[in-house]
């Protein structure tokens, strides 16, 4: 397996160093368009203090855009015919190589990143008036914290990205799977905190599988300026990071023997898919709009209607897939009203 992981990493290298290069010149100008100092005057002296730039929301957009793109580039191949025809044909264990590719996609993802960090650490560092007002030890913490968090962002994304047996169900449940867990808490907090549509849609945000990023290079931002983010979402953290483990385990457990050729093209008859993510939306939905807005529950059941279409690749959807869909409604219907 060290063998096949070397011989990827050296067809992919050429051109993650293309990217790389575009990408510190990207993050060269975007510094160099930055303004990380105030200067106010006071009589004869002019007096410095901390911007209200952080530099760590960019390399956070950066790490999140990178993750993304990691896994459809890394397990596209088992989405097309030919090319999964000549993966599956290796003398090495499926499993080896879904390992493989996964660790050549995160070797992908540190040399993209670790560049643009270190560029921006540089310049901030190198600027007399900002590295005398900064702490830039924070700068570190962040990118340990930014690749650790990272790296579980990736693990997630790809386990759902490869349970689509095509692009576009790919896509799609990247997609699903990262906004679930918001809708998911939409509708806990109403039930137990019986909170109103106004608090639930902001809390809504915390959940995000990026979100605790975000929230990390404020907190991080903040304590290298010495001013005051106030209190990180812990349970957004907690709940983010016990799905990508799960996830992680998930990839590693899956991905064995099982898979085989003719799945490519077909639909992506999965759990972990549109038959949970479905029926989970189809709920959800219906207490995200407000009852003032409720005509638009009958777009709901269209959409939910539309995503069995894409799932079945036909608008000719199963007796099953009416069921579920039915059930969903009225479930969702009976929390939106009641609830």
């Amino acid at each position: 397996m060290k063998k096949m992981f070397l011989y990827y990493f050296r067809r992919r290298l050429p051109a993650m160093l293309i990217l790389m290069i575009a990408m510190a010149v990207m993050t060269i100008i975007i510094q160099s368009q930055s303004s990380y100092i105030n200067y106010e005057q006071s009589g004869d002296y002019r007096i410095e203090t901390a911007g209200q730039t952080n530099p760590f929301i960019y390399l956070s957009i950066l790490l999140s855009v990178i993750v993304t793109i990691i896994p459809i580039l890394e397990f596209s191949f088992k989405m097309k015919r030919r090319s999964v025809d000549l993966y599956y044909s290796l003398p090495i264990k499926r499993i080896k190589l879904y390992i493989c590719k996964y660790f050549v996609g995160l070797a992908e993802f540190l040399i993209l990143y670790i560049p643009q960090w270190l560029i921006s650490f540089i310049w901030l560092a190198t600027l007399p008036s900002v590295s005398n007002i900064y702490d830039m030890s924070y700068s570190i913490y962040f990118m340990l914290a930014s690749i650790g968090y990272g790296i579980l962002i990736y693990t997630f994304l790809t386990f759902f990205y490869s349970m689509g047996n095509t692009l576009v169900d790919g896509i799609i449940f990247m997609a699903l799977a990262s906004c679930f867990l918001p809708t998911l808490m939409n509708v806990m907090y109403s039930l137990i905190l019986g909170a109103n549509y106004s608090d639930r849609t902001f809390y809504m945000r915390w959940f995000f599988i990026y979100s605790p990023l975000f929230d990390i290079s404020g907190k991080m931002h903040s304590n290298m300026i010495g001013g005051n983010y106030g209190d990180i979402n812990i349970l957004g953290i907690i709940l983010n990071i016990a799905l990508a483990i799960l996830a992680s385990i998930a990839f590693f457990f899956i991905h064995s023997e099982k898979n085989n050729a003719e799945l490519v093209g077909d639909e992506s008859d999965t759990i972990f898919g549109y038959k949970l993510f479905i029926p989970l939306y189809m709920v959800t939905s219906f207490k995200l709009i407000s009852s003032s807005i409720s005509a638009l529950w009958v777009v709901i059941g269209l959409v939910g209607y539309l995503f069995y279409c894409i799932y079945r690749k036909s608008f000719r959807i199963k007796r099953n897939d009416i069921i579920t869909l039915g059930v969903s409604i009225i479930i969702g219907l009976l929390i939106a009203i009641f609830v």
